[in-house]
């Protein structure tokens, strides 16, 4: 596989985009070492050399420098750059390592500093390219070695001889075995060193490009779209990776034994693309679960004789990275429901248990050079698209519990509070109805008791509604909320409830905000439900690094006396559940002190950096 102009869509598709968004960094990297290189070499070179053309060289060396500077500057201020204009700078790079070859000399059998010239564009080659390009830019400077040693051996040691230079004394010397071994030897080293950084870069290139679409496709997995669109998208981009026009995958579930077929297709010249979700029946799960080569594998029909339905496939095997050959003949049911001449496929195991498993199969591909290349990058895509595809999975699954969990409480607490009163009152109210004429005093005592209790009831259905209701509160107005929450309980139970703060302004993080504010309207439900207290204080305060709530009423207080932490509620099974909870995920630490008939206080202290 090469990282240039190369024949294989898959990687191409792949590097493009890469390049795209690389293509400026590098030659601003490409830049930099030019710019030190031609410093370098304008402190190496003599000005005041004996040789009559020192000064000429050294005027060139200095045309290198500030050509390298302004360039320098040029790509740092330029946001983007076309291929044509890289081409050009690369080929300009390479006349320059010649030019300053000539005048240096030109190599010898040992390493000069102008060689590092010739080694610089063939670096740039492979940094920008990779193996093709880095050759094809060796072979243009063994032509300028070559040109030299010609004009050498012709009289002509140095561009500034040609001043001197009469064409009517040109004359061709005999190369002479030293010359030639000379020549050989430098194009065998140039093309050595053209291969080593060539492989290098192309590998280098092809990692990145590989790292680059990977990022990209484990990018779509969004939890906040949903599965289904998490799928589409990661498919999609996978089909637009392979050059592919349909793709399939099959899921399935070890513990309920549940599967799932994903299908994918995309129309050649429009936009979009359709995704069909379905369920597999129990006797359709060998449809798409038949025993395969390798995890990864490539098929293409190759049949070797008339009727013959065996596939060529290049698979990896299982206990090295070897890359296998054979022959394979898939199921005739699977041809038949997705008929194709070529296909790539993957298995995958998902969960810490592995609880899902599943094949992917992308159907005919087009021609890739690489195949090898293919099998190796899906290997390494489903390797990290998989398990990106499964938390995405996990935490809907996780939401989706949350939320029929908090249904179920719902009803519960509808059941248990607001529906057992309606019934309660409606058989009062039909009591009442036929004692109406009988006892008038008794009826007004009747239907104040109810009227109390359908009040209680509303104030009920109000704090299961705040509670439900999400709370969406600045970390800067958290005091003037938990003083609204506390007034609002004021007016509607007739409770005298305060709010104290020692700060005049907090500003806390908006997640520990909302938490607390909740913990508040917790403890007053239960002050109003449980506690019959006539007057309630609520501070927050500082202390020791933490932020301080208190929350005290005078109500009968807590079936316990005296003090408990946290960790001798939880022991003793005692306070209020969902308090306790609250405050243990924000990592607070909560400690009630009670005394039975004459209230409880609720202090907890809450870390500053939550």
């Amino acid at each position: 596989m090469h990282a240039g102009v190369i024949g294989h869509p898959l990687f191409n598709g792949r590097r493009s985009r890469a390049v795209r968004s690389e293509a400026q960094r590098r030659e601003r990297v490409l830049a930099s070492a030019r710019a030190v290189l031609a410093v370098g070499f304008a402190i190496y070179c003599e000005p005041a050399s004996p040789s009559p053309y020192a000064a000429l060289a050294y005027l060139v060396v200095l045309a290198y420098l500030v050509y390298s500077l302004l360039l320098l500057v040029f790509l740092r201020a330029k946001q983007d750059s076309s291929p044509a204009f890289r081409l050009s700078l690369h080929a300009v790079d390479t006349l320059w390592a010649a030019l300053l070859c000539w005048f240096g000399g030109g190599p010898t059998s040992g390493l000069l500093f102008e060689d590092v010239f010739l080694i610089f564009v063939l670096l740039a080659a492979a940094y920008r390219w990779g193996l093709r390009e880095t050759l094809a830019t060796s072979s243009v400077c063994i032509g300028f070695l070559v040109a030299q040693k010609a004009l050498a051996i012709s009289g002509i040691s140095q561009l500034a001889d040609l001043r001197h230079f009469d064409i009517r004394h040109l004359y061709i010397k005999q190369l002479s075995v030293s010359d030639l071994n000379w020549l050989v030897m430098q194009a065998l080293a140039m093309v050595v060193t053209a291969g080593l950084v060539g492989y290098v870069g192309e590998k280098e290139n092809q990692l990145r490009a590989n790292t680059s679409a990977i990022a990209r496709v484990v990018g779509k997995t969004h939890s906040e779209s949903g599965l289904r669109e998490t799928m589409q998208a990661v498919l999609g981009a996978m089909l637009a990776l392979f050059d592919s026009d349909r793709a399939v995958l099959a899921t399935r579930q070890w513990a309920s034994r549940r599967a799932f077929l994903w299908e994918l297709e995309r129309r050649r010249g429009r936009e979009e693309i359709t995704l069909q979700l379905s369920e597999l029946e129990s006797f359709q799960h060998e449809r798409y679960f038949f025993p395969v080569p390798g995890q990864i594998f490539y098929a293409a029909r190759q049949p070797l004789s008339q009727g013959d339905r065996r596939f060529q496939v290049l698979f990896e095997g299982s206990q090295t990275d070897r890359l296998v050959k054979t022959s394979y003949s898939f199921p005739d049911y699977f041809l038949t429901w997705h008929p194709f001449s070529s296909v790539l496929g993957g298995s995958v195991v998902l969960g810490e248990h592995e609880e899902w498993c599943g094949r992917l199969f992308l159907f005919d591909p087009r021609a890739s050079s690489d195949r090898a290349g293919d099998l190796r990058f899906l290997h390494e895509l489903i390797e990290e698209v998989g398990p990106a595809v499964y938390n995405v999975y996990r935490l809907r699954h996780l939401r989706s519990r949350a939320v029929s969990m908090e249904r179920a409480r719902i009803a519960r607490e509808l059941h248990d509070g607001v529906i057992q009163t309606l019934i309660s009152t409606e058989m009062e109210l039909a009591v009442l109805h036929r004692q109406a004429t009988s006892d008038p005093a008794y009826t007004a005592y009747e239907l104040g008791r109810i009227q109390n209790h359908l009040r209680q009831e509303i104030l009920n259905v109000r704090d299961l509604i705040r509670r439900i209701k999400p709370i969406d509160l600045d970390g800067k107005q958290f005091l003037d909320y938990l003083a609204f929450i506390v007034d609002r309980f004021r007016r509607e139970t007739g409770i005298s409830a305060r709010f104290v703060s020692d700060f005049a302004e907090v500003a806390l993080p908006q997640p520990l905000a909302r938490e607390v504010a909740r913990i508040v309207q917790e403890a007053l439900v239960n002050v109003r439900k449980h506690s019959h207290a006539r007057s309630v204080l609520v501070r927050f305060a500082g202390q020791q690094g933490a932020w301080k709530l208190v929350i005290e009423d005078d109500g009968r207080g807590f079936e316990f006396s005296g003090r408990l932490s946290q960790a001798e509620l939880d022991t003793a099974r005692r306070g209020p559940l969902v308090l306790k909870e609250r405050v243990r995920s924000i990592g607070g630490e909560l400690a009630i002190e009670s005394v039975p008939g004459h209230g409880a206080r609720l202090e907890i202290a809450l870390p500053q950096k939550a």
